[in-house]
């Protein structure tokens, strides 16, 4: 690697969460040459299966297995040829038996299950290993030998909330935020610290989020499901004051929208790519023009007309 390379590391909780939140922005640095490195947590092997012909699949071994491979074809839609698993050393397309049995650690998808108000709530039995459960400093102690190692520019994970509430994104955010710090610090082995330069939690304009959910409940009419546009919106929704970053990666909504049918188990999407739903079959749109919010670095380089930066390594 060339001290000039740019390098973009993402840090995510299941296989899916990365192109729900960042698809886009991540085929358009991917195809700009910026080394794009993706970080998920889990196999997320405690996820509800959609399609009734994949319901054989509704067993944490087989799902977990089934979910490396849609990720991997997930990665090749979006041009991504670095993704592992935290703890392990895995490379695109490794069978999943060699991620289990792997000199790293695979840590368990913690589930999880919706209140009668529709908010997430943890897994009332969560399993052996859960990773929500892991104590936060020896994730972010493998997270930080990796920062060590490719030396990003940028990091982007989720905000405080984890994005809507889901246990092992409220890990993930603690994870990625303290492997930053110790990645400042000099490794075990005398690895040289890295003092990541900008990070910044995925994030979505109240304004428009609102906006853009009216439109499709409009258009859906009687088949809409999604949030209502009045009501509470998720943590990943902020003031708009709070977003610092606007990526227009419009050019590869085609890109993010073939990932998000490479995770068929997991994302049900229109036969247009216009809106897409999980399981809990709550519609949402398909979006190129992706969102963040900087918190650690200086902001810099071309603002767009509110005054948010086009360019993450700005």
């Amino acid at each position: 690697m060339t001290d000039d390379l740019r390098r973009l590391v993402l840090v995510h909780a299941h296989p899916d969460d990365e192109t729900i939140g960042n698809g886009a922005t991540m085929a358009k640095y991917a195809a700009e040459g910026v080394e794009v490195t993706l970080v998920t947590c889990t196999r997320g092997e405690q996820g509800e299966v959609i399609p009734a012909e994949l319901a054989h699949l509704a067993h944490p071994d087989r799902l977990g297995e089934y979910r490396v491979g849609e990720l991997a074809s997930a990665m090749t839609a979006l041009g991504v040829r670095d993704h592992r698993f935290l703890g392990d050393p895995s490379v695109p397309g490794r069978p999943a038996e060699e991620v289990r049995a792997g000199g790293g650690v695979v840590y368990a998808d913690s589930g999880m299950a919706y209140d009668h108000d529709g908010g997430v709530v943890p897994s009332p039995n969560p399993p052996a290993g859960a990773f929500a459960l892991v104590d936060v400093e020896e994730p972010a102690e493998r997270l930080a030998a990796l920062l060590r190692e490719l030396r990003p520019q940028v990091v982007v994970g989720y905000e405080p909330g984890g994005g809507y509430g889901h246990p092992d994104h409220v890990q993930a955010h603690l994870v990625m935020m303290r492997g930053v710090e110790l990645a400042a610090l000099a490794g075990p082995d005398d690895e040289a610290p890295w003092v990541v330069p900008k990070v910044y939690w995925t994030v979505m304009p109240e304004t428009l989020t609102r906006e853009a959910l009216r439109t499709l409940r409009d258009g859906m009419g009687e088949d809409y499901t999604g949030p209502d546009p009045e009501d509470r919106l998720p943590s990943m929704v902020v003031p708009d004051d709070q977003v610092t970053a606007a990526i227009d990666a419009t050019a590869f909504t085609a890109a993010k929208v073939e990932a998000l049918r490479a995770h068929v188990t997991q994302v049900k999407v229109s036969p247009n790519g216009t809106y897409f739903a999980l399981s809990n079959d709550v519609s949402q749109p398909v979006m190129g023009l992706e969102f963040y919010r900087l918190v650690r670095g200086t902001a810099g380089g071309t603002r767009d007309e509110l005054g948010r930066e086009t360019d993450l390594f700005a």
